[in-house]
């Protein structure tokens, strides 16, 4: 008989430094909201919706159209930042980058992301100029 409820011990992990490397971790902020664990109060601060500028993965050929996978430019993903913070500090527009990824507060659940970071400082003004 094999393991029953196996999923309770596998974790599947993110890995965010090659993230942030093909993405330049340079991202467009779209919008946030202030989180609060109910699980541990102690972890507070943002959530945030960020869109990708920049994907300089090569993903192949998908094998059933046999054309060229497309990349994660324009596309957007949400991290929770757990920096104690009761303010937002960016606006519509602002590119960012992420700071100090938190391994053990991360997780892939199927194909949904839940990334925790430590900090997100603003890198650029809306027109592209550092």
């Amino acid at each position: 008989m094999p393991i029953q409820n196996s999923w309770a011990y596998t974790k599947t992990q993110f890995d965010c430094e090659k993230f942030l490397k093909v993405t330049r971790n340079e991202f467009m902020y779209v919008t946030g909201k202030l989180y609060q664990s109910k699980k541990n109060p102690e972890d507070s601060g943002f959530s945030l919706t960020l869109s990708i500028r920049h994907d300089d993965m090569d993903y192949g050929i998908d094998k059933k159209t046999g054309r060229k996978r497309d990349n994660n430019v324009l596309n957007t993903f949400d991290v929770t930042i757990l920096n104690g913070s009761s303010e937002i500090p960016f606006k519509k527009g602002d590119l960012v980058s992420l700071e100090g990824f938190i391994p053990e507060k991360s997780y892939v659940i199927g194909f949904d992301l839940l990334l925790r970071f430590r900090n997100v400082k603003k890198v650029g003004d809306s027109n592209g100029k550092n």
